[in-house]
Parts: structure tokens; C-alpha cells; sequence
């Protein structure tokens, strides 16, 4: 038993604390304690009781109580599939495969991630594990929630049919904008002294720590880092993956580095998208994977940066990768490699999208501003309209030319 799926973040319910604590809640606090002690004892039967019991108080509260506890109508999935294993291992199989195959509906129902190698390897479900019904759940988990596997059967890119005059662009650090944005929060302070790497590095770290990650945030009017860093100051919030890529872009490209947004989109949407930066080293001679969300950057066995395109090959290709150790969520939650790459970004590599110019401001409602995207999708995919791109400006299956150096002639 464990915490075996992920959402894009995961927001635990609260309720704000009120003079004095709710009797219900309280009798929630006592058989969570109990709960503890009973399965540190191993005793099945009697934490099967303890779960239904605690299910059982919250669902006899008010609908207005109650939702506003689960911020939501029913418990998350994670109860769900314990309370599973729980049953599987009191050695009720009846009940265990009810509970089973109702997890299994909420996940393909609401489509959401989850770890399916963990169940099949998951001891606590011996029990039921030869049961039809069991293997039929596995079977609809399995189309939903491998999405590793959906990644390595994507089919190939195809190079040689380049855009006629189309070429990525990249705002000067000189733009009157990047140069406020520059000197308003010292970027070349925050960049500090050392190499190339370790600015870019410093610039990721600075970004993840000066507004928070918010995934059901509303976006702001304004798009831009220093009016984002304003509003988030101000009102006490933060914004969501798409905003910090933008921001993160923004830093770089106002420290002379050339960057892009990308957004980072699964075969069929599940749950979440999801949006990185990448900066092109000199030092390196490629793009790097850079993600403000997590804090995080990826690396070969050997600890050199690699790119998202290495990234989602090597994904592909079953071959090592390694996350910085001190990635994390909002300086609250640590980030594993095994959901993040393993898992989240499997599912959100399949398509990926890019701005044609990177700017500042750039997602800004400006009378007389375009803007435009460009898809990199798998070659058989480019003709389809049925994956919510036909409103890309241009769709492409060239990844040599998708992220071709920016100094290219």
C-alpha cells in the first residue's frame, strides 16, 4: 500500500481551523491514530472496520460539510485502492474485488494517472490476483494508465520536409522590456559568477522559489514575469506550469540566453498537460531540459544535462536517466524520478509545442500581437485533427528542424 498514483500536483484537502475542532473531526483524528497502530500490527480485519468507519462519518456530514472536507463528492483514489488491499488482505476476496473494480471505474471514468505496474507488483493483492474480475480491471487500467508504453509506440519523426521561410526567433537581451526585467530583480546577482551551467541553473532555482506553483490557478491578464511576480506578491498566490515556463523564459532570454515554452502534451489528454522551459547551452551545443514547476533538470548517467528530445528517446529506449536531487514542488514535496519521468512526463511527452518567437509578454492580449504555435508531432499524427491540434499554426514531424540551434542560418 502506498501512495501509487499522482495528479499533475497533488493538493491536499484542508479545512481552515476553526476556535475549536468539529466533534466529527475529532472522531477522525482518534481512528486515524487507531488506524496507525492497528496496521503497524498487521490486524486486517479490524483496519478494514477502522477505514469504513472514517468513510462513514464524513458521509453522514452535510453535503456543504462534506465536500468542502473532500473538495470533492467521494473520498480520492487513494482510499480506494488501500482500502483494497486492505480487504485483500483480511482475507475478504468479495468485497476486496467490489472495491477494486470500483476504483477502476473512478480511474478510467475520470481518466486519471496512475501507476499500473505498481498493482500488478502490489503483494497485497495476491488474494485477488487470479480473479477474472481482477484481470479485467487490470486490462482497462492498462489501456488507460501505461503511458510509457504509449510513448514507445509512437511512431517515428520524419525529416526532410522543411517549413519554406519558417525558422524559431528569440527576443534580444536589449529589448527595452528584458533589460527592465533584468534590472528590476538583478538578474545578473541571481545568475552569479560561475559558468554557464551554474547560471542556468541559478536562474531555474530563482524562478521556482519567487512565486509559487498553483495548477488550478486562473491566469493573470498580464503575462509577463515582472507583472506576475507583482500580482503573486500581492494577493498571496501563485500561478500555474504554463506561467512559470513563461517566466522562466523570459529570465533567460533577459540574460542573453536563447529559450523557449513548451508545452508538453499526451497522446490522448489524461488529467493534465504540462509546460517546461529549455535554454540552449553553448557549452553543451543543444537545448536543455529546464522545469520551474519541480524545480528540476535532467541527467545521463554521467550527470551531463540533456535535452527534452534525449529525454523522451531515452524514455523510449528504456536507457538511464537521473533528476537533480533537490527537485521538488514549492519547496514542499520532494520529486522522484519514477513519477515524474517514469510516469507524468511519459504521458506528456508524446506531442510537444513551441511559440514561433520567443518574447516577452508573449501570451499577453496585445491589439496587433500574434501568436503562434508550432506542433512537433510523430510523423502518421501530422494529418489529424482529432488530437486538438488544428488550431496550430503549423504542425510539423521534422524534430532536426523543431529544435534546429537558434544559430542557424
Amino acid at each position: 500500500m502506498k501512495r501509487f498514483f499522482m495528479l499533475a500536483i497533488a493538493i491536499m484537502a484542508a479545512i481552515s481551523v476553526q476556535a475549536q475542532t468539529p466533534e466529527w473531526q475529532e472522531r477522525l483524528n482518534r481512528l486515524d491514530k487507531e488506524f496507525t497502530e492497528l496496521r503497524e500490527n498487521r490486524q486486517w480485519k479490524a483496519v478494514v472496520a477502522n477505514r469504513k468507519q472514517y468513510r462513514k462519518i464524513i458521509f453522514a456530514q452535510p453535503d456543504s460539510v462534506k465536500t468542502a472536507f473532500l473538495r470533492g463528492t467521494d473520498l480520492d483514489l487513494n482510499y480506494y485502492y488501500n482500502l483494497t488491499c486492505y480487504l485483500s488482505l483480511a482475507g475478504n476476496k468479495k468485497e476486496a474485488l467490489s472495491t477494486f473494480e470500483y476504483f477502476t471505474n473512478r480511474v478510467t471514468n475520470e481518466v486519471e494517472l496512475v501507476d499500473v505496474s505498481h498493482i500488478i507488483n502490489d503483494s497485497d493483492l495476491d488474494v485477488i490476483r487470479e480473479e477474472p474480475r481482477y484481470k479485467a480491471c487490470i486490462e482497462r487500467l492498462e489501456a488507460c494508465g501505461n503511458y510509457k508504453q504509449k510513448l514507445k509506440n509512437a511512431k517515428g519523426y520524419y525529416r526532410g520536409t522543411l517549413p519554406v521561410g519558417m525558422k524559431f526567433r528569440y527576443m534580444s537581451p536589449n529589448n527595452p522590456d528584458l533589460v527592465r526585467l533584468r534590472e528590476k530583480f538583478n538578474l545578473d546577482s541571481v545568475a552569479g559568477a560561475g559558468d554557464e551551467i551554474s547560471k542556468i541553473k541559478n536562474l531555474l532555482h530563482w524562478v521556482h522559489n519567487i512565486v509559487p506553483h498553483d495548477g488550478r490557478s486562473i491566469n493573470p491578464e498580464i503575462k509577463n514575469t515582472i507583472a506576475m511576480v507583482e500580482l503573486c506578491q500581492k494577493e498571496n498566490r501563485g500561478v500555474n506550469c504554463r506561467m512559470m515556463a513563461q517566466m522562466l523564459m523570459e529570465v533567460y532570454l533577459a540574460m542573453g540566453f536563447n529559450a523557449r515554452s513548451v508545452g508538453c502534451l499526451p497522446r490522448d489528454f489524461v488529467a493534465d498537460c504540462h509546460v517546461i522551459t529549455t535554454v540552449y547551452s553553448n557549452t553543451l551545443n543543444k537545448w536543455l531540459w529546464v522545469d520551474p514547476t519541480f524545480e528540476a533538470y535532467v541527467m545521463d548517467e554521467n550527470g551531463v544535462m540533456l535535452s527534452i528530445a534525449e529525454v523522451r528517446e531515452r524514455l523510449r529506449d528504456d536507457q538511464p536517466l537521473q533528476l537533480n536531487e533537490d527537485a521538488n514542488w514549492n519547496n514542499r514535496q520532494k520529486t522522484y524520478k519514477e513519477h515524474y519521468l517514469d510516469r507524468y512526463m511519459a504521458k506528456n511527452l508524446y506531442y510537444l509545442l513551441c511559440m514561433d518567437y520567443a518574447r516577452f509578454n508573449a501570451e499577453t492580449v496585445v491589439e496587433g500581437q500574434t501568436c503562434r504555435y508550432i506542433a512537433l508531432m510523430p510523423y502518421d499524427e501530422i494529418n489529424s485533427y482529432t488530437n486538438s491540434f488544428g488550431w496550430a499554426y503549423l504542425r510539423v514531424s521534422d524534430d532536426e528542424w523543431f529544435w534546429q540551434s537558434p544559430y542557424e542560418e
